[in-house]
């Protein structure tokens, strides 16, 4: 515990993981399937990891945590673009 009563977290959580890992996960689906099921599943995946995201990532501490943010952060831009690119096709 430091002198503000803040408790450093040097390696990253299980939902910063996961929430990092869910956005890979709907850039591929979205990156193959550009319509039916596989498309609204992995925009769905998604969102949810979009929301996981901006919930888990609110204030990382220490490189362990920012390098997963900022690929968390590139990932969702990848998402949105893919997203974008097969609702407009």
């Amino acid at each position: 515990m430091s002198a503000t009563g803040e408790t450093a977290r040097p390696a990253p959580g299980k939902g910063q993981i996961l929430a990092v890992l869910g956005l890979l996960a709907a850039v591929a689906i979205l990156s193959t399937h550009h319509e039916g099921l596989p498309f609204w599943l992995g925009a769905l995946t998604g969102v949810v990891a979009v929301l996981g995201y901006l919930v888990c990532f609110d204030s990382p501490r220490g490189i362990w945590q920012w390098f997963p943010a900022g690929v968390g952060f590139c990932a969702a831009f990848l998402f949105a673009g893919q997203f974008l690119i097969a609702l407009l096709a």
